[in-house]
């Protein structure tokens, strides 16, 4: 029986992988059946579909204290420093709790892991509901934030055991895309609820669809083909990598690991003054109302979607291509960020609103590219037994990026006093300086490729 051999350079031979064509090699783009399940299937796209709408929920969650911020201030008579350590207080445990659930998410069911965070973060928003004040929200944030934090990795590593390492550029990029269609179609929904009902009423919406999608999750949810038991399948498709089992330490120490999640970084952090501070910025320094100001918010939304999908897309062409995956998810994303980055430098410094507005949409969504691309680049250089602590990790040392930002613009606004233009100036020429380094720090470090053939001769064989 003829066989087709797939060798990784620099692997030892005794972790080449030799797999033959009846068993279910598949070539880019076709589906490969492994047990009940397709890799790249009906069921593959299903399960990205409610990924994208946990996503968007994730993110409306996160979203909708910013665009209450003006009247919650207002209500409780909080100042600036103080809805600042508010919107921190949500990442408090964030990073810690993504590493944590992305170590368990190694262990159990990605479906289970999943809808318990889902759960708790739908529960979390109900204390504020009632008779609220400074310390409930800022608990109810912090546990909201802890349910929250590993949900981007998590729900990464779900959709990873559902497709094949090159054609995970558009599933990734989706379930990315998520957040920012969260946002699109939340933040013009809860303003107006804002506006008409009060700023409670849209903390009741996001904690009721929460609650809905967690049960159409017990129907629909299921685990993906492609884990840590399949790779002993000839009917799976092995990379020599999931062959072995690597040190933690090495992975976090690659070059690759530590550009993707550095480039994370300086994008979450533009992300998150988008949610805590952008719908103020936009009514007290530009003097919009606070409904135009939950559709202008979504600007920079609309953009980081099409840019994420435009990404994605490339990136995959080029893996089907040939091309490295240095250039797919290092060079190319590290270039798109840089971009954003100057927009950001810019924005804060002209003043005419048109240009204002265009400069921010650019400038904060080209940043979050670097969100999906850091996770694809992650997932090639971890065996598939331990990609889900290895992606926890990624988002727990980009979110530090939330407990950071919102509290420090808080204080460069307040430092101001009397005039808010010029902390809002130097909160985004501190960001745009961020960003910029993020996306070099991408382009010089990403390098999959090299880091695997490293990472395979320092890892053990797995039995």
């Amino acid at each position: 029986m003829d066989q087709s051999a797939t060798r990784q350079r620099g692997a030892p031979d005794h972790l080449q992988p030799v797999v033959p064509e009846s068993a279910g090699w598949r070539r880019a783009g076709r589906p490969r059946r492994s047990g009940a399940a397709t890799v790249g299937g009906t069921r593959a796209w299903v399960i990205t579909a409610m990924l994208m709408v946990l996503m968007m929920i994730n993110f409306a969650d996160k979203a909708v204290l910013g665009l209450a911020a003006t009247s919650i201030r207002a209500e409780f008579g909080l100042t600036a420093a103080q809805y600042g350590t508010i919107s921190s207080a949500f990442f408090l445990l964030f990073s810690i709790s993504a590493l944590v659930v992305g170590h368990l998410a190694d262990r159990f069911s990605t479906r289970t892991v999943l809808l318990v965070l889902a759960l708790v973060w739908s529960v979390a928003m109900v204390p504020v509901i009632g008779p609220a004040g400074f310390t409930v929200i800022l608990m109810s944030r912090v546990v909201l934030g802890a349910a929250e934090g590993p949900a981007f990795g998590v729900a990464q590593h779900a959709v990873h055991k559902w497709f094949a390492d090159t054609d995970r550029g558009m599933p990734t990029a989706l379930v990315s895309t998520a957040t920012s269609i969260g946002v699109i179609i939340g933040a013009p929904v809860l303003s107006w609820l804002i506006s008409a009902h009060g700023w409670r009423s849209a903390f009741v919406l996001v904690a009721v669809v929460g609650a809905v999608w967690c049960v159409v999750w017990l129907f629909v949810g299921r685990d993906g083909p492609i884990d840590a038991q399949s790779t002993t399948s000839t009917a799976g498709s092995v990379r020599p990598i999931d062959q072995v089992r690597v040190p933690l330490r090495s992975i976090l120490s690659s070059r690759t690991w530590l550009g993707a999640a550095l480039s994370a970084f300086a994008a979450y952090w533009s992300l998150a003054l988008l949610i805590s501070w952008v719908p103020a910025f936009l009514t007290d320094d530009l003097g919009h109302s606070k409904s135009a100001a939950g559709t202008l918010t979504a600007l920079p939304w609309l953009v980081g979607m099409i840019a994420l999908l435009v990404q994605g897309f490339a990136t995959e062409r080029m893996m089907r291509n040939g091309r490295s995956s240095s250039v797919a998810r290092g060079i190319m994303p590290g270039i798109i960020v840089v971009v954003g980055g100057a927009c950001i430098l810019a924005f804060g410094y002209v003043h005419a609103s048109a240009l204002i507005l265009v400069l921010m949409a650019l400038g904060l969504g080209l940043s979050g590219v670097a969100l999906a691309a850091g996770a694809t680049a992650c997932s090639e250089i971890s065996p598939v037994g331990q990609r889900g602590v290895v992606l926890g990790a990624y988002v727990g040392l980009y979110s530090l990026a939330g407990v950071i930002a919102p509290f420090v613009a808080g204080v460069l606004i307040d430092h101001a006093g009397g005039d808010p233009h010029s902390g809002y100036t130097v909160v985004f020429a501190l960001t745009g300086v961020i960003v910029v380094a993020g996306g070099v720090l991408a382009i010089t470090l990403i390098r999959p490729e090299r880091d695997t053939v490293r990472l395979i001769a320092a890892g053990s064989s797995t039995p």
